[in-house]
Formats: structure tokens, sequence, C-alpha cells
């Protein structure tokens, strides 16, 4: 029980807050983050990756793994034979980082407040289980009976041992987890307000005109030329990452697609969607979250400034 809850509770949701697959993505030769950007944009792979994204749909992965590997049949079948043992971890830390993937990033911090209740609902029948272990009257898994003496307990008490470790230690590790998200979604709300006035007012500036219109628009709000930015943004392989319109080969799927960016509030969910902010954060983004999946690019100053008044002429 020590070692699945390690797996669900501790390592699955460092790996998701560690957000490792730029990194992942930058240790291979260009060409082959090309071809995996492209890959991941073809319907097929974005359907998929957004349907088990869904909350809903992670919540409810996760849940039967749990329950059904903790079924007495399938937990016995994992003592006596090593590759069904392996199946169950991959499955418990597989469905884990799908859990805790589309809570804290698949939709952003607009999945924040769904995030506490679904965490919330996720301790509750977490803590069900470990209750049912606890007080059970009779063994569940008897393959234990041989081995729970060995550490001087008996069989049920070893199993009341397990139960309490899913029910009480893990029930904080989830408590913890929703208050976390819960203080993340009143910070984005107070950002919100905050920010909203001058994002509404850019989005209209840039998003009522033409196309030639915006990007001569855009060149006058940045400062910044849009033909040099688009040869910018390929020269520094942002669309091995993201999808831009505009820009052959930028379909990669590892970050937030930018085309039409003058109309969020945003940029990269942290900064208000002003020129300076888009500069900002295109020259220095560990500076301003030091946890981003975005790497340091080192990205001149004219460079940034071009690559932004480029984003923004983009519908």
């Amino acid at each position: 029980m020590a070692q699945h809850e390690i797996l669900m509770l501790i390592a699955a949701p460092l790996l998701v807050l560690s957000r490792p697959l730029v990194a992942f993505l930058w240790g291979m030769p260009f060409g082959w983050r090309r071809d995996l950007g492209a890959w991941s944009k073809t319907r097929p792979v974005q359907r998929t990756w957004s349907a088990l994204t869904d909350p809903m749909t992670a919540w409810w992965i996760h849940a039967v793994a749990l329950w059904a590997w903790h079924a007495p049949s399938l937990f016995q079948a994992t003592i006596g034979n090593p590759f069904i043992h392996a199946a169950q971890h991959a499955s418990f830390l597989g469905s884990a980082l799908l859990f805790w993937w589309a809570l804290f990033y698949a939709n952003g911090e607009r999945s924040y407040g769904a995030g506490v209740f679904y965490i919330f609902t996720t301790a509750v029948h977490t803590g069900i289980l470990g209750a049912l272990l606890t007080f059970a009257p009779r063994v569940w898994y008897p393959a234990y009976s041989e081995t729970a003496p060995l550490w001087g307990m008996t069989p049920i008490e070893d199993q009341q041992i397990g139960g309490l470790i899913m029910w009480v230690p893990a029930g904080l590790v989830y408590l913890a987890a929703g208050l976390a998200l819960f203080a993340a979604w009143m910070r984005s709300s107070d950002r919100g307000t905050a920010a909203l006035l001058g994002s509404v007012l850019l989005a209209a500036f840039l998003s009522t005109s033409c196309t030639s219109g915006q990007a001569k628009m855009a060149a006058q709000v940045t400062g910044g030329d849009t033909a040099r930015g688009k040869t910018a943004i390929t020269k520094y392989g942002c669309g091995s990452c993201h999808t831009i319109g505009g820009i052959a080969n930028a379909r990669g799927l590892v970050g937030p697609p930018l085309t039409g960016i003058a109309a969020r509030m945003y940029v990269a969910g942290v900064l208000p969607n002003t020129p300076d902010n888009m500069v900002r954060w295109i020259r220095n983004p560990k500076g301003v979250d030091e946890k981003t999946l975005m790497p340091v690019l080192d990205v001149s100053d004219q460079d940034a400034v071009d690559i932004a008044a480029y984003l923004y002429s983009t519908k």
C-alpha cells in the first residue's frame, strides 16, 4: 500500500509539476522535434489527448484503476506474477499522471475550481476504500497470511495498516493539493479582474480589422516588424512546441496554440496580455514563471519585439 501511495500521491504529482515534456523535446534532434510536433498535431492524436485529459474522464480512469486492482482476485494475481504486478503499478502511475495533469494543466487556470471538486471526491472514494480495508472483518488477500507474521503482525492487522495508509495520510495529501488548487483559483480570479479591461481593449483593437490591417496595427502596437517576426519564429524553432498560423511546420502540441493570441486575456496564463508583457515573456519566460515548460532561447530584444508583432497579427 505504501508503494501504491508513493506512486500516485508523490511521484505522479511531482512529475506533473516538473513539466518535463519540453526538456525531453529539447533533448532530441531538431528534425525529431519537428516530426513529433507534426504527429502530435494530427486529428486522431488531438482528439484522443483532449478526451483523456478532460478532468471528468481522467477522474474516472484513475478511480476505476484504483478500485479494480483492489478487487481480491486481481490483487491476489499481482502477488505471484511479476508481469501482472508491473501492470498494476503502471496503471496506478499512468492513471495518476493523467489525473494530476488534467487538474493542473490540461485546461489551465479555468480548471482550478473544478479541480478542487475532483480532488475532494477522489479523497472521499479512496477514503471509503481505505475504511473498508481497515474495518473488514476478514482478510481480503490471503497471500499476505504468509508474509504478515514475518513483520510481527497478524494478516488482519497488516490489512488494517494498509487501509489506514490509504485512508489517513493519503487523505492529507489530497487535502493539501485541494487547498493549493483553491488558492491558485482565488489568485487567478484576482488577476482576471485586474487584467480584464486592458486585455479586452487590446483584443478589440487588433481583432476588428482585416488581416492586412491587423498586421499593420500589430506593428504599430508593438513597434516590431511582422515579416522579421515570422523569420525569427522559424529561426528559434518555436513551431516545434506551438501551433502558429502562417508558419510552415509550426504544428507542435507541447505548448498552447499561439494563433489568435491577441484575443486572449493572459500571456502564458500569468501576465496580462500587453505588448510589453509579451516581449518580456519571449525574452525570459523562466524569469516570469520558473516552472514554465518554455525554455530560455536567448531571443534578442529586437527579435522578441518582432515575434510579438507577428503573433499579434495572426487571427
